[in-house]
């Protein structure tokens, strides 16, 4: 699934990243998730881990909405500028193929309301699933402690 920078990127980065699948109209569940991984990023650079050594990787959910210059508007909106988040934007159909992958239940409705499932996944440096996490669906925030743990653990 290529990245809005045109890159193609098949998760062969060969580090540790998390993945989570957004859409820029999201009203609650997407920006407030932003925001906790925001802190994440914060957790990590404490607990001295590099950029360099992990990705945040966001797929969106809505490619036919979310264009390159809307999910860049996006990005500015959360001054997100770390080198190490990868937005990917592909088509209807790679977005089905991905989330059929990582068994990530969405659906669209007729209004363009996309309803999707909560979970974030920790993959290693060989893509494989290691730990699963939720997203912000405003009862909890992100457990970004956790997640920092699972990502340390990773990265060799």
């Amino acid at each position: 699934m290529p990245s809005i920078t045109g890159e193609t990127d098949t998760f062969s980065s060969g580090k540790p990243k998390l993945v989570a699948f957004y859409y820029t109209q999201c009203p609650d569940v997407c920006p407030m998730t932003v925001f906790d991984l925001l802190r994440l990023q914060e957790t990590l650079e404490g607990k001295g881990v590099q950029e360099k050594d992990y990705e945040v990787i966001m797929i969106t959910l809505d490619p036919e909405v979310d264009t390159v210059e809307r999910i860049e508007q996006y990005k500015n909106q959360f001054d997100i500028t770390a080198g190490n988040w990868v937005f990917l934007r592909g088509t209807v159909e790679q977005t089905e193929k991905v989330t059929n992958q990582f068994k990530m239940v969405f659906q669209k409705d007729q209004e363009g309301q996309i309803v999707h499932g909560t979970t974030m996944y920790v993959l290693d440096d060989e893509n494989q699933i290691r730990a699963v996490h939720d997203m912000n669906t405003g009862q909890a925030a992100v457990n970004v402690e956790q997640i920092a743990e699972h990502i340390e653990m990773l990265i060799k």
